[in-house]
């Protein structure tokens, strides 16, 4: 027993020798790889962390021997570099682009005052023609606009888009220019007009759309003046269109002008009474039924009836003359 232990002892003793040395290296190498490996990386993941959160990137304080990180460390400065040069660039760029930004808006502020100023210079010629219509036809001025007052009520509780019941409320006050060229005579006629003399008063329709002939700007003008005399049912003119080929401005203003000319006097015909009025438009009279007018049209305007009449009489009122004029 004692010779076996004693023949182990330098089998043990070299077993013992290669354990610490394996322990010493061991622990050496550990210390290196912290040295020249963990603690460069994290060095670095903290410089990119604080170029992300701050805008600064600072490696010169990392100091490697190792290539494999001394690579990494010169691509992250290159990579950096060729960002900071990008967005100098974006910089600068958006620095412009503000720049044109404020100039478009300044552009915009000038083109908006043209275009009012040009809605204004419209208004005007459209008044000045309006009363022109009204020497022809109603010296009080007052049917045009409750016309176009009653027909941007209609236009706007259709739900229209609201740049095209601003042009239903200008444009209405022209639907009868067409009747500069009618012979006065025949406009201011006391009594029941001849077939013939009816078949001319017809045609200002056609005469008044021809002053706004092949100009899209007009567009909805023309179709008012045009259209407004045509019914749902076909049995307008000058067309005898029906239904949804009448562009809706035309349907609007044709079942106001009807309504107002029921409740004016002409010298051909007494003035009757709201109620009266909104009984013709339902259930008709010798000239008007309700198969004229689109049932979703004629529906709106029976709902809001009580409205319409008090938009009515405020047109209708001595001081609402010179308000419109």
């Amino acid at each position: 027993m004692k010779h076996l232990i004693f023949s182990l002892i330098p089998s043990l003793s070299i077993l013992g020798t290669l354990f610490i040395v394996n322990f010493l290296a061991s622990r050496r190498i550990r210390r290196t790889l912290k040295d020249k490996v963990v603690s460069p990386i994290e060095k670095i993941t903290k410089a990119a962390q604080d170029y992300l959160s701050k805008r600064h990137f600072e490696l010169e304080h990392v100091e490697d021997d190792v290539y494999e990180i001394k690579m990494m460390i010169n691509e992250l400065s290159d990579m950096v570099t060729i960002i900071e040069s990008q967005m100098q660039e974006l910089e600068a760029s958006y620095s412009e682009l503000e720049a044109s930004q404020s100039q478009l808006e300044e552009a915009y502020e000038i083109l908006k005052r043209k275009e009012n100023e040009i809605e204004q210079a419209y208004r005007a010629i459209v008044e000045k023609l309006d009363m022109i219509v009204e020497k022809f036809d109603e010296p009080t001025g007052k049917h045009v606009v409750r016309v176009s007052k009653l027909s941007r009520f209609l236009a706007e509780k259709l739900n229209l888009p609201s740049e095209l019941v601003r042009q239903i409320e200008l444009y209405s006050l022209l639907h009868d220019i067409g009747k500069i060229f009618v012979p006065k005579e025949i406009l201011t006629k006391p009594g029941k007009l001849t077939k013939e003399e009816f078949e001319i008063v017809k045609t200002h329709t056609v005469q008044g759309a021809s002053l706004f002939e092949n100009d899209e700007r007009f567009s909805v003008a023309r179709n008012i003046i045009l259209y407004h005399h045509e019914r749902y049912d076909g049995s307008g003119y000058p067309f005898g269109l029906k239904g949804d080929e009448i562009p809706i401005e035309a349907q609007i203003v044709g079942l106001v002008d009807v309504y107002d000319a029921l409740r004016s006097e002409r010298p051909y015909k007494k003035a009757v009474s709201r109620e009266e009025a909104l009984k013709v438009i339902l259930y008709g009279d010798e000239k008007t039924n309700r198969a004229q007018f689109s049932q979703e049209l004629l529906k709106v305007f029976l709902e809001h009836a009580d409205e319409i009449n008090k938009i009515w009489e405020e047109c209708s009122s001595p001081s609402s003359t010179s308000e419109s004029n």
